[in-house]
């Protein structure tokens, strides 16, 4: 069983129910967010309750980076992508040799804006980098304190950056997440999640339930047999990216069976199953009411646009996902510049798919 020292960033409910996994593991939690209101109740119980489960009790409940950190062998950032170069540059001045910082997730190219940004911020703790593919599990969470699991996903991925640091590091990663593989490179990880394509296809296709704050059952009912065939055209770019980029990535299809073991006649039959299924993971998906909500603030400029900026310097040409990014732009009413994550941001401008791949490989040299 585990024992590591776990630092949570971020207790959204990612993080809460991270440290509700690793807590049932042995593992030491401790959480930190920068909004205490997220946080109070949770100090007050002294942990969380699991329904069923029992108490995880969470060593260090705070606001206060430095303390959350301190000792801890892993910290893993659970703030969603657009906070993450937020993260690194307040992390870099405290960190210590040999802790490891698991992005979770990663979306596209996380792990390089992450050591960039530590990079420019003049980190010089040798820390290793590493990224999922997906968030590992789907919860309920009914109240402050109480998580009421859902399912465990059963394919999940890990890399790190640069890919020469996986064996070491999944060494130690591994025993916190049972579940979990290597993956070669992070653009397998990156290109994998899917979050950028399933929600932000969605929102643009159902704006109109949107303006009007209407609920609707995300994936059962919002994924019609028009978003169907609008989430085969930019899964088929997504895996052509990777493929030019040196990743062999599974089809929507295919990652829906290896993940959740569901395969409908249709991905809206599959979306459908995994909505009204006992343990469907989509029977929690909560429904957008503005677009400010993270499907489209966090996925549109840290999923799609950064996966264009790598089909474009692949050569790969991307139609479907251009023609998302500029609708999702045009209803948001928002060009997302303050928060896209460029090659620039990514530490990789000018590069082409060759220097892509030798950056990812070996790091930033």
């Amino acid at each position: 069983m585990p024992n590591s020292v776990v630092a949570i960033v971020g207790a959204g409910s990612g993080g809460v129910y991270l440290a509700a996994e690793l807590g049932s593991l042995g593992c030491t939690i401790r959480l930190t967010d920068r909004d205490d209101r997220r946080l109070a109740a949770i100090r007050e119980r002294g942990g969380l309750d699991v329904d069923p489960g029992g108490f995880i009790a969470i060593e260090h409940v705070t606001t206060d980076l430095a303390h959350a950190i301190k000792g801890a062998e892993v910290i893993s950032v659970c703030t969603g992508g657009v906070y993450q170069e937020d993260v690194a540059t307040a992390l870099a001045p405290l960190l210590n040799d040999n802790q490891i910082i698991l992005l979770i997730q990663g979306n596209t190219g996380g792990a390089l804006a992450f050591r960039r940004t530590l990079d420019m911020a003049g980190c010089r703790a040798s820390v290793d980098i590493a990224e999922m593919d997906n968030y590992p599990y789907s919860c309920w969470w009914p109240s402050p304190t109480t998580i009421r699991p859902i399912v465990r996903k059963k394919y999940l991925q890990i890399a790190t950056f640069p890919a020469n640091r996986i064996e070491s590091v999944f060494a130690r990663l591994s025993p916190l997440f049972p579940h979990a593989t290597p993956a070669p490179t992070v653009i397998a990880t990156g290109f994998t999640n899917a979050n950028a394509m399933l929600h932000v296809a969605n929102c643009i296709a159902n704006a109109g339930k949107i303006d009007r704050a209407e609920p609707y059952k995300f994936y059962a009912e919002g994924v019609t047999a028009s978003v169907e065939r609008l989430y085969r055209a930019i899964n088929a770019e997504r895996v052509a990216i990777a493929g030019a980029l040196g990743a062999d990535v599974l089809t929507l299809e295919d990652w829906f069976w290896r993940t959740y073991g569901v395969r409908g006649a249709t991905l809206s039959e599959t979306c459908q199953l995994l909505t009204t299924n006992s343990d469907g993971p989509y029977q929690a998906t909560g429904t957008p009411r503005s677009w400010d909500h993270k499907y489209i603030a966090e996925d549109v400029p840290v999923g799609l646009m950064p996966m264009r900026a790598l089909a474009h310097a692949a050569g790969v040409p991307v139609p479907a996902i251009d023609a998302v990014i500029t609708l999702a732009r045009t209803l948001a009413g928002s060009d997302f510049a303050s928060s896209e994550r460029t090659m620039h941001r990514m530490g990789i401008a000018g590069l082409d798919a060759a220097g892509i791949r030798r950056v990812v490989a070996r790091g930033f040299e």
